[in-house]
């Protein structure tokens, strides 16, 4: 069970580089399921647009200008998957709130959602490898040393609470 909670967070704490992307740019503010909100963490922190990780990495304006880039490529796509993953997490929920259950739509909503977030995943995994790839390998160690501090914190966090 520790292997997988050690597992989830490095990959949570990886793909933390493209989850701020769609918040910026969606034009539905429900998608982070809070009226008007931009989600749960949204830009907060973020003033330069950067993630927080990448502030104490001394980039350069060239690197910093590329990481942008980046981050906005597949913004309208990664806001899509987002309005996506809600929509049928909100259609389901109306389904089961119904008088009959229905197993064939059911299936077919789940499916959906889970294309959308595995989709989701792969955009968030190619833009980290891309931008690691910008970084010098003196700021990749730097960054994996930051996210290893950040694991450990969220794993003291979580240590005393019950596993669900």
């Amino acid at each position: 069970m520790k292997t997988l909670n050690r597992t989830l967070a490095m990959f949570l704490a990886a793909s933390s580089i493209a989850l701020a992307v769609p918040m910026t740019v969606h034009a539905d503010p429900m998608i982070g399921g809070m009226d008007g909100c931009r989600g749960s963490q949204g830009m907060r922190g973020e003033p330069d647009g950067l993630p927080r990780m990448f502030r104490n990495l001394k980039l350069s304006t060239a690197q910093e200008a590329k990481i942008a880039e980046l981050r906005k490529q597949d913004a309208v796509l990664m806001a899509e998957k987002l309005k996506v993953m809600r929509d049928t997490r909100v259609q389901l929920h109306e389904l089961l709130k119904g008088a009959t259950y229905d197993d064939a739509k059911v299936k077919a909503l789940t499916e959906q959602g889970a294309l959308a977030m595995a989709e989701m995943g792969q955009l968030r995994a190619r833009q980290h490898y891309q931008t690691m790839l910008i970084l010098t390998p003196e700021q990749r160690k730097e960054f994996d040393a930051q996210r290893e501090r950040m694991i450990s914190r969220w794993e003291q966090k979580r240590q005393g609470r019950p596993s669900s």
